[in-house]
Formats: structure tokens, C-alpha cells, sequence
């Protein structure tokens, strides 16, 4: 189940980064945009920590949260992730 919830989460973070590497974008509409898609779509989650900047050539998304997962008596995880994508530049 962790595993599907870091596939579901690296997945947001490609999107959003994404979405940061574009021109023009901004970076704190994109973390605020990710921060509310996590906590939407990971029930559980707490102390959700998302950052997403632009590092020179580069636009960086990272999230971090402590995770109980609904169901059975789990014990609860942590769960860092982060994703990269170049910057577009235009031509």
C-alpha cells in the first residue's frame, strides 16, 4: 500500500514540477496547487510539507508527510519524495 501511495505521490510531484518549468509559471501557486491536491488524495496524511522553486536551470517539487493509511492498525510511515524537471526556456 506505501508503495502505490509513492507511486501516486512521485506522479503529483512530476506534474507539478512540470507545470513549474514552464515560463511565466509561479512557484508558490504551484506548491500551494500540490499541497491541496496531496491532501485530497492521501487520506491519512499528516504534517504534509510540499516545496516547489526554481534552482537555475531547474524546477524542483519536493513533499513530505507522515502517513497512517486507512485500514488496518498500520503503524504510521514517513514519506519523502522529490522530482526535477529543466526549465523551458523559449526559443
Amino acid at each position: 500500500m506505501a508503495g502505490l501511495a509513492v507511486a501516486f505521490l512521485l506522479l503529483a510531484l512530476i506534474v507539478q514540477v512540470v507545470g513549474a518549468a514552464r515560463p511565466g509559471a509561479d512557484a508558490a501557486a504551484e506548491e500551494a496547487r500540490l499541497a491541496a491536491d496531496l491532501a485530497a488524495a492521501l487520506p491519512g496524511a499528516r504534517a504534509l510539507e510540499v516545496e516547489v522553486g526554481l534552482q537555475g536551470e531547474e524546477a524542483v517539487a519536493a513533499a513530505r508527510f507522515r502517513w497512517l493509511p486507512p485500514g488496518p492498525d498500520w503503524v504510521p510511515i514517513t514519506i519523502a519524495v522529490q522530482a526535477a524537471f529543466p526549465r523551458v526556456v523559449p526559443p
